[in-house]
């Protein structure tokens, strides 16, 4: 009787299960869940607009280096020496000189909007390449909403904009791949290819996925493995990107320019913090240039995957997800060999500039894809599939909920925004106020300094500086602001430090603001004045005019400087003194500066 009762019901069950796959199959269902994810995602740009928040670590500081001056681009792609300087005077025009990306197309628009398209765009073709890496190559099992789901957690990751493709294109660029090597969609893939490194950096995964590409190449190639259909898109990789990045080869190879990166050095560690802090830390946590937020769960999920199918030799993607976990594995014991003091103060000698452990860029999709995996094997193997799917789809709404977190749900929330950090209408009464109480004062001729805000700032509205955030540039600058910041080097060891050992933001630092900079509320609630130990001497022989100061000097006078106005009107995001640079003390500057080194 009960076996009777057993063969009626399995029929139902099966019903039931193949009903339920099936909704999850459905591509309008999926289609109709992922236009409202990502409507849910963008809504605050087009709802906000530039109240909308945009990081500036890493962004907004940048806005100077990518180009765009008085609110518009005005980047320059070829060699002129008619190019003009906004930002840092007495750099080689070369360095000026914008790299051939895909992504400078959106800053037409203006920054705001050009970051926005940027924004979008690059998450669509994210999502697109992870959700057909899913779905033809890693886990075709499936139903359509998993993989769905999966791109989608991965694209609601806060990635940096301004790398465009360069982390979000990695699964599209390993589809790219697969298609090519099994001779699939031939001429879409190198079309694709061609986007993928226009739209990318060099230097922040393209030189790791070169060399990884070619050491599988030539390990196959070794053990007599076909891979002859990857040596074509490799080589198109090479000398696409040395094409589009050839500044940085003219600076090296034909110039042979010393730079700055030559003198970039990490803080060392030794072995026990290397250990700790950086490779547990850096495993459990990634790093902040490379958010994946595994922590929660898809660290759990890559363990257990990896345990799982290292027991079961039959599964024919098992050695592909362990040699993904080896690589999670290799790519933090290579973050903290780089901190490691023998191996770091040995490879600082060497002069290269280049942060080989920067590898950890090609992690974020790694820690999306092994849990992608883990779950293909348990949705083959597991009897209760209906539970099954039900349990992981709610875990991953819960990982897009994570990441939705910490990217886009700050655009609504998080201050300050873009108009305020940009702050248009106070610098355009700033120059109102210098051109009435200044005779003769040409913005267009004036070069001015920024201490305790972005120079990036100055330059939007249009304002000539000495100063920027610059990741290459030539050394005899650093000398430059190294002489201009001794004073205030000498009383704030931590900055010394910063700009011997790193130096890429070329600011006007005071020894107490520092890099608190970002955070105008802060400086204003705690900090009042400051004390002037720049070299006034040295900034006027560099063609300044003017000291844009976020705190009023109480040593103006003796330094040299003459306040013309000011603006602390609580309306605006920043309170800003303007001094004007009248006379020369090199002789007291440089005699107070060795008083302090003596002290």
């Amino acid at each position: 009787m009960s076996k009777g009762k057993k063969d009626e019901i399995k029929p139902q069950e099966d019903f039931t299960l193949s009903t339920f796959y099936q909704k999850l199959d459905d591509s309008r269902i999926v289609l109709i869940i992922i236009s409202l994810f990502f409507l849910i995602y963008f809504l605050p740009y087009f709802v906000k607009g530039e109240d909308s928040y945009i990081p500036q670590f890493d962004n907004l500081d940048q806005i100077s280096y990518l180009g765009h001056f008085n609110g518009h681009f005005q980047g320059h792609f070829f060699p002129s020496d008619n190019i003009e300087e906004y930002y840092l005077p007495g750099m080689e025009p070369v360095f000026r000189l914008a790299v051939l990306s895909f992504q400078k197309i959106f800053w037409l628009l203006g920054f705001f909007w050009g970051y926005v398209i940027n924004e979008i765009l690059f998450r669509l073709l994210a999502f697109a390449g992870f959700y057909l890496l899913l779905k033809r190559w890693l886990t075709p099992e499936l139903p359509r909403l998993l993989p769905a789901l999966l791109a989608l957690a991965y694209v609601f990751i806060p990635f940096w904009s301004q790398g465009g493709l360069s982390v979000a294109g990695l699964p599209l660029l390993a589809w790219i791949l697969l298609n090519l090597q099994n001779k699939e969609k031939i001429l879409l893939s190198y079309l694709l290819l061609l986007l993928y490194i226009t739209y990318s950096s060099l230097f922040l995964t393209g030189i790791f996925v070169i060399a990884i590409l070619g050491t599988l190449i030539f390990f196959r190639l070794l053990f007599r493995k076909n891979c002859l259909r990857l040596i074509p898109p490799l080589l198109i990789m090479i000398v696409v990107y040395t094409l589009t990045n050839y500044p940085y080869f003219l600076i090296n190879f034909v110039y042979k320019i010393p730079t700055n990166r030559g003198e970039i050095q990490l803080l060392s560690l030794n072995f026990r913090d290397a250990f700790q802090n950086s490779f547990l830390k850096f495993f459990i946590t990634t790093h902040v240039h490379a958010h994946s937020f595994q922590q929660y769960l898809l660290l759990p999920a890559t363990i257990l995957t990896a345990i799982v199918l290292a027991k079961n030799r039959n599964y024919k993607l098992r050695n592909v997800a362990l040699s993904l976990t080896a690589f999670l594995l290799g790519s933090a014991i290579l973050f903290a060999l780089y901190r490691f003091k023998p191996i770091n103060d040995w490879y600082t000698k060497l002069g290269f500039g280049f942060d080989y452990s920067r590898l950890y860029f090609l992690n974020p999709p790694v820690w999306y894809i092994i849990p992608a995996l883990g779950i293909a094997y348990g949705y083959q193997h597991l009897k209760n599939k209906k539970v099954y799917l039900i349990i992981i789809i709610l875990l991953l709404l819960v990982q897009i909920g994570i990441n939705y977190r910490y990217s886009s749900l700050g655009t609504w929330t998080k201050r300050p925004t873009f108009r305020q950090v940009m702050s248009h209408d106070q610098f355009a009464e700033i120059e109102k106020q210098l051109t009435s109480k200044v005779p003769g004062f040409n913005k267009a001729e004036t070069r001015i300094g920024c201490v305790g805000f972005q120079p990036a700032v100055a330059n939007f509205n249009g304002f000539k500086t000495f100063g920027a955030y610059c990741p290459i540039y030539p050394l005899h600058l650093k000398d430059e602001f190294l002489e201009i910041l001794a004073g205030e080097m000498a009383k704030n060891r931590k900055l010394d430090i910063y700009m011997h050992k790193w130096g890429s933001q070329l600011y006007l630092f005071d020894d107490v603001i520092f890099i608190n900079m970002l955070d105008q509320k802060y400086l204003q609630q705690r900090v009042r004045t400051i004390t002037c130990d720049l070299n006034t001497a040295k900034l006027k022989e560099m063609g300044v005019d003017y000291l844009f100061t976020a705190a009023e000097y109480d040593n103006a006078p003796a330094k040299g400087l003459k306040e013309i106005c000011r603006d602390t009107d609580p309306v605006h995001y920043y309170r800003i003194y303007v001094y004007a640079i009248e006379s020369e003390k090199s002789g007291d500057v440089r005699s107070e500066t060795k008083e302090r080194r003596s002290d």
